[in-house]
């Protein structure tokens, strides 16, 4: 704690300025309190508190097999929820920020000694992340332990100082518990720093052949202490079954869509990969092999699904730092005023183009389900209730029992070992399955349809298969099975 006080005191004042006040000025013009899948995190969480680590997929009408590889963030989103409510949620996420700052600033500082390359870095990484990314999801705290970790490895190369390395497990016990799907790729990318260690020259790339047994037992601890969670090896392994096995998924999730030139954020991630790959491949100086592989990477990770591109961000740019300062042509204009001022102004006018193209909201539009699931008399553990794919979570936070949620990975035949429930799912919207064949095989009491969404609005109105309309407005409606309504 001290070092960390120490290296506070250490950044220059407008620097720390910077850092504490335009981060969460730009976080506010975004939608970063929570979104959809909040609501499950925190229902989940407070499953985990009063019943335990659950093995079947809760708040669900199939029996499902289960592995909750995220437990940590949604006892701990739970418990901020219950005692401090909005509020509560919105300040932690701010210091979560401030933290994902602090040592990016800190790990392009040892990078490159530039305080004003590190500032101006620090500044563009977290508006773009706090733009696009930052939300009440498990990746919140996958993104700060990555950064530490980059910190720590790169103290470590700087100084040999193997200090540094004993933290490093405990990054990797903490992304088990907190976000374990995303524990592989942590120690994909503590296996660069490993292979950078070895004398390995082909033509100009070159390895830096430092001490490699200090990073050899770290990473053999790492991997070992991720078999320290709930579920033990089939978390480390959650991953493969949940993103490997399904075209269904990355087809109908936008977030796991490659990114295009039709809209404006596809626009800026393609051209800062672009332009950030450039400046790495025409540099002059010398760069460090991980610092490659982490470009290439996340380069790859990032062109294949928008989700990926803040694993681009915070691996990729930091070694900017280094590559920048090098480079005495640009170093003059860093260091004129008439440059420095005009790389913030466009900075700033980039960034708001994007807020801008964003579509604001603070937190999920719970209140459009309030005065329907009131309706609904039923006993809750015993109804079975129609919600599609992204409305399921606020209703399993009331209690009801969904047919799907967002959970995508959990409806996989690879993950729940019964069926294939998204892709019936999709298969439903695509009218690729009869719907009055579906609505028999489960007898739903009840079902809350968007409009907008789902086909069984118009379908029910040629046939309304026993059902009747309960309330609507102008983006939802809220069938009932008679039967279910007469009792």
């Amino acid at each position: 704690m001290k070092k960390i006080i120490n290296d506070i005191k250490s950044i220059p004042s407008c620097n720390l300025i910077c850092i504490l006040i335009i981060i969460p000025f730009f976080m506010l013009l975004t939608s970063f309190a929570v979104d959809n899948d909040f609501w499950f995190t925190i229902n989940q969480g407070r499953y985990v508190i009063e019943n335990g680590f659950p093995i079947k997929a809760i708040n669900s009408i199939h029996d499902l097999d289960f592995i909750y590889q995220s437990w940590g963030s949604g006892v701990l989103f739970y418990l901020i929820y219950h005692y401090l409510g909005n509020y509560g949620i919105i300040a932690f996420l701010i210091i979560i920020s401030e933290l994902l700052a602090f040592f990016f600033y800190k790990t392009c500082m040892v990078v490159s000694n530039n305080k004003r390359l590190s500032l101006l870095l620090t500044i563009m990484v977290m508006i773009l992340y706090c733009t696009c990314f930052f939300t009440t999801r498990p990746h919140i705290f996958t993104t700060l332990n990555m950064v530490i970790m980059f910190y720590l490895l790169e103290k470590y190369y700087h100084t040999l100082n193997k200090k540094y390395l004993l933290f490093v497990p405990l990054i990797g016990l903490l992304q088990i518990n907190m976000h374990g799907i995303y524990f592989i790729l942590l120690l994909v990318f503590m296996g660069t720093y490993l292979v950078d260690s070895f004398k390995i020259k082909i033509g100009k790339i070159e390895t830096q052949n430092i001490k490699k047994k200090e990073l050899i037992v770290t990473f053999v601890a790492t991997l070992l202490v991720g078999l320290i969670n709930p579920y033990t090896y089939k978390t480390i392994i959650y991953g493969f079954s949940s993103y490997s096995s399904s075209g269904t998924m990355n087809n109908m999730i936008i977030e796991l869509l490659a990114p295009n030139f039709h809209d404006t954020i596809g626009r800026v991630f393609i051209l800062t990969i672009i332009v950030v790959n450039i400046l790495y491949f025409k540099s002059h100086k010398k760069i460090s092999v991980r610092h490659y592989l982490l470009l290439l990477g996340t380069s790859y990770l990032a062109f294949d699904a928008l989700k990926s591109f803040w694993l681009f961000l915070f691996s990729s740019l930091f070694p900017l730092a280094y590559i920048l300062s090098k480079d005495n042509e640009l170093k003059e204009h860093i260091y004129s005023k008439k440059y420095y001022v005009t790389q913030y102004l466009i900075a700033f006018c980039v960034i708001m183009g994007i807020v801008l193209n964003i579509t604001i909201s603070s937190l999920p539009d719970s209140d459009k389900f309030i005065n329907y699931l009131d309706i609904i008399v039923t006993d809750k553990q015993k109804t079975k209730l129609y919600t599609g794919f992204a409305d399921g979570s606020y209703a399993q936070w009331r209690g009801y029992f969904t047919y799907i949620d967002p959970r995508a990975e959990v409806f996989l035949k690879s993950n729940n070992h019964k069926f294939d429930i998204l892709e019936e799912y999709n298969d439903l919207q695509k009218l690729k399955i009869d719907y009055r064949d579906f609505l028999n095989k489960y007898q739903f009491d009840y079902l809350f349809i968007s409009k907008e969404d789902e086909v069984l609005y118009s379908l029910l109105k040629i046939d309304n298969m026993g059902y009747e309309i309960l309330l609507e407005d102008d983006n939802y409606q809220l069938f009932g099975i008679k039967k279910a309504i007469s009792n």
